[in-house]
């Protein structure tokens, strides 16, 4: 089933963005989105080259979060583009490390259809989130608390899987409201639906960044250097190459520019100090974490941050 699941996100991203077969080293990174722009810097770094330039044929697939932990486990995937599916994984003890720390707001809104006018209209009706215990899971019920309401009793919430399946139930009306992220948030508003919350106002906590596993980083640690490499150059491209990248959203998430230039702005006023945070954000994120799952033990940020090899590649960039 691995296997399959692994196929699949190949062969969407392989013609989506065009990557070439090829005699490099191939590496995985999984998330569990398609649509959403928080891959975007990832993407923006595979079509520059600058990974093929470390001899990467780096693969990005889209699978749930929990699959993708577990194929990451497994070593299906040589990396995860989640940090805070990596931190609520290694509060729960497993053992992966987190390498980056890339934006540091989700860009999460609880979009309703139009027949939800407020959030009193929302109380019965169904949720979509990617699965539970994912940040799309954590967020919607932080944006229902803050609208008033018991995400346990007032409504249903329901793990449809990515973004596009979640925006597809929304617009059929198998769910009355969904976690959506950049720039489906946007593309929806300007559709008609309704902006119940922005998560992005109360959850300032670790979003995306590379985790990998603690055999990974034993057994390849120049596998995670070359990657580290080619996705720094990726983000400071990012920052700097403002029309470049909002032309490449344009093209690989058949954006119009308006959107991709709004959902840029969101971006970048997430975007951590070169992949590193603060230790009082890890400890706050590993405090929701640990709240959420009903973990008592002490975690503390090096138990869950390995930023030596970030650390060593910054240091050569800057």
């Amino acid at each position: 089933m691995t296997k399959t699941i692994l196929t699949l996100g190949f062969f969407f991203f392989s013609s989506v963005l065009g990557i070439p077969a090829s005699a490099q080293e191939r590496v995985i990174v999984s998330h569990s989105v398609r649509g959403s722009l928080s891959i975007g810097p990832l993407l923006y770094g595979i079509e520059k080259g600058f990974y093929r330039d470390e001899g990467i044929d780096l693969l990005y697939v889209s699978i749930r979060a929990d699959l993708g932990l577990k194929t990451l486990m497994t070593g299906d995937v040589d990396f995860i583009y989640s940090a805070g599916t990596g931190i609520r994984a290694a509060v729960q003890g497993l053992p992966v490390k987190i390498l980056s720390l890339d934006f540091t707001k989700v860009f999460h809104s609880l979009m309703a259809r139009q027949e939800i006018t407020s959030a009193a209209a929302l109380k019965g009706k169904k949720v979509a989130v990617s699965s539970f215990g994912a940040t799309t899971d954590l967020s919607a019920r932080a944006s229902l608390r803050a609208l008033g309401l018991d995400p346990t009793r007032d409504v249903t919430i329901l793990a449809l899987g990515g973004d596009t399946v979640r925006f597809a139930a929304l617009q059929s009306g198998t769910v009355q409201a969904a976690m959506m992220s950049l720039p489906l948030n946007i593309q929806l508003k300007k559709m008609g639906y309704r902006e119940l919350f922005y998560a992005g106002k109360i959850l300032h906590e670790p979003l995306t960044g590379l985790v990998a596993s603690s055999d990974k980083i034993k057994n390849n640690p120049q596998q995670i250097r070359k990657v580290m490499r080619a996705f720094v150059r990726g983000m400071n491209a990012f920052k700097t190459e403002r029309a470049s990248f909002v032309s490449f959203a344009q093209k690989k998430f058949s954006l119009s520019k308006d959107v991709a230039e709004e959902a840029y702005d969101y971006m970048v006023d997430s975007l951590s100090s070169d992949g590193f945070v603060e230790d009082t954000v890890i400890e706050n994120a590993i405090l929701t974490a640990k709240k959420m799952l009903g973990v008592s033990k002490p975690v503390s940020p090096a138990d869950i941050v390995d930023y030596s090899f970030l650390r060593e590649v910054v240091k050569k960039y800057k």
